[in-house]
């Protein structure tokens, strides 16, 4: 499986040029911080779901169940090979103990949803991205509110609290749920529902970059931009993770799908769930949401350059 750089760096700038639209809605006031929250929603709710759905809708064959299987063993050793790093990395700087906690989750969770699952569908196509859903969507759905909440909480104001709810009723995790369902059994979907679904699945792609650019929009640009640790942070997240987990992958023998997903994935920015969960746990808030932007900018040049790796 092999990617052409050319047109990487053309699907990456058509999503740049959106999260500038969004940056620019935002900085003018054209959309407020509750249209923010409302377009998030949507796509969160209803256009995200549609996506996943949508994705799960193939023919179940013995070749893809096996893909899947080796894909989700390989995102569980890329989350090893993370946090290992984000816990050498974060020991050793000058930071108060919830900031290196942030620091450490940021290079942990990776925007999988708003930016993973667009991209994977703009450059590999549907198949692929059944693969990035079941097998690296889910893992980080699970990471995410497990270890990612417990990593934030351990030095924030709120005690950790394990919410079985909140994993199974997340709608990545319900939306992938649903979604196996109806693959294991083949069910299809009836008309008009499939059509609907069809209908918004192409619309999660550009309201996601949009929420991107509004999120951006209401960061500290100028703090960002000065703070060195966030340079680090982003550094680490998106050159060389990536390029030392590439680079294990093949003296492994992993090729094809089961290197190019897990890798894509781990390559996009720092998730926004570390700064919802920094907010609701009393951590660095705006900590998080800093490294969140300047990831998020740095990979428009990182995600074509990681694919020469491929």
């Amino acid at each position: 499986m092999e990617i052409d750089f050319l047109l990487t760096l053309q699907k990456v700038a058509v999503l740049f040029i959106l999260i500038v639209i969004g940056f620019i809605a935002g900085k003018s006031k054209l959309i407020s911080k509750k249209g923010q929250k409302d377009i998030t929603q949507l796509v969160l709710y209803i256009t995200m779901p549609a996506t996943i759905f949508s994705a799960m809708q193939l023919e179940m064959n013995k070749e893809r169940l096996n893909t899947s299987y080796k894909i989700l063993g390989v995102m569980i050793f890329c989350y090893i090979i993370m946090y290992i790093i984000g816990t050498l990395v974060s020991s050793r700087l000058p930071l108060t103990a919830g900031k290196k906690d942030i620091f450490k989750t940021s290079l942990l969770l990776s925007n999988t949803s708003f930016m993973g699952y667009p991209i994977v569908l703009s450059l590999l196509g549907p198949e692929a991205l059944f693969y990035a859903v079941v097998g690296a969507g889910f893992v980080f759905e699970i990471i995410s509110w497990t270890f990612g909440v417990y990593l934030i909480t351990r030095n924030g104001n709120k005690e950790f609290e394990l919410n079985f709810k909140n994993i199974i009723f997340s709608t990545g995790i319900l939306s992938i749920l649903v979604g196996l369902v109806f693959f294991i059994f083949q069910w299809s979907v009836p008309e008009p529902i499939n059509s609907v679904i069809n209908t918004l699945t192409p619309a999660t792609s550009p309201l996601a970059m949009i929420v991107i650019g509004l999120m951006l929009s209401r960061s500290n640009i100028i703090e960002a931009f000065k703070n060195k640790w966030l340079y680090l942070a982003s550094v680490f997240k998106l050159f060389i993770t990536p390029t030392l987990i590439i680079t294990i992958l093949k003296l492994f023998g992993i090729t094809g799908p089961a290197l190019v997903i897990p890798v894509i994935m781990i390559s996009m920015p720092t998730a926004s769930y570390v700064a919802m969960f920094s907010d609701n746990y009393g951590n660095d808030a705006e900590f998080a949401s800093q490294i969140i932007f300047l990831t998020s900018l740095l990979s428009m040049l990182s995600i074509p350059l990681i694919t020469l790796l491929f």
